[in-house]
């Protein structure tokens, strides 16, 4: 290596740090506007590389798959995977290592430190070697702990063990009681381990049709399968093998398979969405474009400064440097102050990863800052110094440095390539700033759509809580019933209660309960489909939901087995029998269940925010007696002060059942909404910031060519152009650019919300009012930005520029 030159380099950065403390306000802005724009894009990154670049954690992530069986031609296309399907995937299959399954559920823990309802799941025994975690602690599950009489063992993730049990060691081999009954802890998983869907506790998966004989029926399909593919095979290659075996299946059991195949789908594909994969996409893209607009505001910066030192570069020319040493020189500067104007953005990164996890954005990996955010980091940092600060050394060492010298620094500096550049800057900026307006316009208009939309209930003065029975205190269902019986008979006793009723999953929740339906009378099967829910009696009164013909539900319905009454939506009517009275209309809910009749149609109600009303029906919960329920209670007062007397109300039946998920109607419908607000005040943040840099960019262009022509207009003005042509030719010279980057920038506004198309809500990517707005908001910040400048060039003292 050169040792001479690596002494050039050091004599550089030391000349560069005492040219900065000379002018410390200078380098104090270009360092704050690096530290914003590195900042902000290092922390959308980390976003990025938590869920798109680094692997997911598991051991060889890309053999994994998730299998479901799935009908085209059914209205629900995918499904999970009956038992006996399962059973003949894992031995009829020679392209997986091995195949596991698992199911959802819940417990009751109520031996830590407090009771506490648990999100858990059955396993089979070898999910944890198909996934290639092992524990932290202790052991995976055993094949014989399969076995009924076998299977209390559990394993707990690492957050609950820590917030249960304090990271007590000593808890391994010991017993904790879930849903009433003893469980043997055989082991701990590792920090961030929750799988599937975020869950805290894993017992063994049993699956034994002696025991629950609606095992054994292929049309019962509830089971999540995983499986790992051998060495050398490919996913299409598994999948072939997979339809063969489908087809088999179909053959041999043509009344549950006919028309059943089976999918396949990578753990990348499955985990990260492709609206999650956009949407993080379009916010780094549009972060992107704000340090963009902050290398431009630096390069104008350092071309005034460039400018502002042309005697001192024309003198080290003029002794016999180099252009490529000059260059080096003013680049050696600009990167020390990129440097530290990029470990200041690693800070804010820092804070902003936390808001990040906050908002619960990364879904997977928790974001945070690792090697490749540091090299990140780094390399933007490097690049922004060697990019825009070589182009205003390169523009110094194109002018005529020893005439300038000659002259005695009289001329102006203004030359084609000086009005190229200053021009390039404009358009540039407002390219950039209009493409994030227009896609913050975009957010903002879909966010007031969201707000705006019919949910079908009134959510003020509700409050809800969730309670889940244990099957070992809780065996059948009319005990089931009756529990939530007296519980609410309580609840509606209680002074400051208007009413109560319960039901199985809450508007707008993510965990909605969708069944293939048969109309009675109609031979196509399974191409219809429809939410279900149970409730209770006063359900619709406590939410609001309007009875627009027939009844409601009494205590009575669902007490006769060989009776089901139905209710239904107002949209389930209209689609599903079309100008005829749904009232005494029969139909089937799932496949294995009785016709009912409809006894009542109500309005349609919001299942989720975006799209349209699904067609939904009701059946009394009494019915089934579904051991976990959201009780919902109608206040006169505040809602949130009644939640500990509802607490109450119902450990005082039953002290052992935690309460869990306690929350308002309003908090609700937040939380649902807490996604699309983070994104659009995110997004409209970025482009205020853009618009701002912009505006402050552009007026600094244009002072800055304004002061280089200042002997230029004294002239022109001494010759006898007015103030109004002088004002005039400055606004021309910068409202040019500023017309070929609204055009560009609506070109490429499209672009970008592209990768926003599916986080929109009743307004289109290519909305005009977007753009018709957009544009002209731009152009007149971008108008009073030129016209400070052009308004103090006809401040010129025409006398003043002749004496000179």
């Amino acid at each position: 290596m050169n040792l001479s030159w690596l002494e050039t380099l050091w004599n550089d950065a030391r000349y560069g740090l005492r040219q900065l403390r000379r002018s410390p306000g200078f380098a104090f802005t270009i360092i704050a506007l690096l530290a914003i724009g590195i900042g902000a894009n290092t922390t959308m990154f980390s976003v990025v590389n938590a869920v798109l670049i680094d692997p997911l954690p598991y051991k060889d992530p890309d053999r994994l798959v998730r299998l479901w069986e799935s009908n085209p031609k059914r209205s629900l296309p995918e499904s999970a995977v009956s038992v006996p399907n399962f059973h003949d995937w894992q031995a009829g299959q020679s392209v997986f290592q091995d195949v596991a399954a698992a199911e959802m559920a819940t417990f009751n823990l109520t031996s830590g430190s407090e009771p506490e309802r648990i999100a858990g799941a059955g396993i089979s025994a070898n999910l944890i070697s198909v996934l290639g975690v092992p524990p932290l602690l202790g052991r995976p599950f055993l094949p014989e702990e399969e076995q009924a009489g076998h299977n209390r063992v559990a394993l707990l993730s690492y957050g609950l063990w820590q917030r249960q049990f304090g990271g007590d060691r000593q808890l391994l081999n010991n017993n904790v009681i879930l849903n009433g009954e003893n469980y043997t802890i055989v082991g701990i998983m590792p920090a961030g381990f929750q799988f599937p869907a975020t869950r805290d506790l894993w017992v063994p998966l049993v699956l034994d049709p002696a025991r629950e004989p609606w095992r054994s029926d292929r049309t019962n399909r509830n089971l999540w399968v995983f499986g790992r593919i051998k060495p050398g095979i490919t996913v299409e290659h598994a999948a072939a093998e997979m339809d063969v075996l489908a087809a088999r299946l179909e053959q041999q059991y043509p009344q549950s398979n006919s028309g059943w195949g089976v999918r396949l789908r990578t753990f990348e594909d499955w985990m990260v969405p492709d609206t999650v994969r956009r949407s993080i996409l379009a916010l780094f893209v549009a972060v992107g474009l704000v340090l963009l607009i902050v290398c431009a505001n630096v390069a104008s910066l350092l071309l005034a400064r460039a400018r502002a030192r042309l005697n001192e570069t024309a003198l080290r020319v003029a002794l016999g440097a180099s252009r490529l040493r000059v260059i080096q020189r003013l680049v050696v500067e600009t990167l020390i102050m990129a440097n530290i104007g990029g470990l200041l953005g690693l800070v804010l990164a820092f804070l902003g990863t936390k808001l990040i996890i906050a908002q619960n954005m990364a879904q997977l990996n928790q974001p945070g800052i690792d090697g490749h955010v540091l090299a990140f980091t780094l390399g933007a940092s490097l690049l922004t110094g060697l990019i825009f600060g070589s182009a205003p050394a390169w523009w110094a060492t194109k002018l005529n440095l020893v005439d300038r010298l000659n002259e005695g620094g009289r001329s102006s500096g203004y030359s084609r390539v000086t009005q190229r550049l200053t021009s390039t800057l404009v358009v540039v900026e407002v390219t950039l700033a209009l493409t994030l307006l227009v896609a913050a316009g975009l957010l903002l208009r879909s966010f007031v759509h969201l707000q705006q939309v019919g949910l079908g209930f009134e959510p003020e003065h509700i409050l809800a809580s969730q309670v889940s029975l244990p099957a070992s205190r809780y065996a059948g269902a009319e005990q089931r019933a009756d529990f939530y019986a007296q519980v609410l008979l309580r609840l509606k006793a209680i002074p400051g209660a208007v009413e109560a009723a319960a039901v199985s999953q809450l508007p707008l929740s993510d965990n909605n309960w969708s069944m293939e339906v048969a109309l009675e009378g109609s031979d196509i099967a399974g191409t219809l489909s429809a939410d279900a829910a149970a409730i209770t009696p006063q359900y619709f009164k406590v939410m609001g939901i309007p009875l627009l013909q027939g009844r409601d539900f009494t205590a009575e319905d669902g007490s006769n087995k060989e009776v089901l009454s139905l209710i239904v939506s107002e949209t389930f009517a209209h689609v599903y029998w079309p100008n005829q009275n749904p009232i005494g209309k029969r139909f089937r809910p799932g496949e294995n269940n009785p016709f009912g009749t409809v006894v009542g149609v109500v309005a349609d109600v919001r299942s989720k925010m975006q799209g349209d009303m699904r067609p939904a029906f009701y059946f009394p919960h009494r019915y089934i007696g579904m051991p976990g329920l959201v009780l919902v209670v109608r206040t006169a007062g505040q809602p949130d002060d009644f939640a500990r007397t509802l607490r109450s109300q119902i450990q005082a039946i039953d002290p052992q059942l935690p309460v869990y998920n306690t929350r308002t109607m309003s908090q609700v419908i937040s939380n649902v909404n807490a996604q699309p607000r983070f994104e659009t005040g995110l997004l409209g943040l970025f482009s205020i910031v853009a618009l701002l840099l912009a505006a402050v960019g552009i007026y600094g262009l244009m002072a800055y060519a304004v002061l280089l022509r200042k002997r230029d207009i004294g002239v022109m003005m001494a010759l006898g152009a007015r103030a109004e042509d002088i004002r005039n030719m400055i606004l021309k010279q910068g409202m040019q650019p500023v017309s070929l980057g609204v055009a560009i920038g609506l070109a490429g506004s499209l672009a970008l919300t592209r990768l926003l198309k599916n986080s929109l809500f009743g307004v289109s990517a290519t909305d005009p009012f977007t753009l018709a707005v957009a544009a002209p908001v731009l152009v007149a910040v971008a108008f009073a930005a030129c016209y400070l400048p052009a308004l103090r060039a006809t401040k010129v003292d025409p006398s003043i520029t002749l004496r000179n």
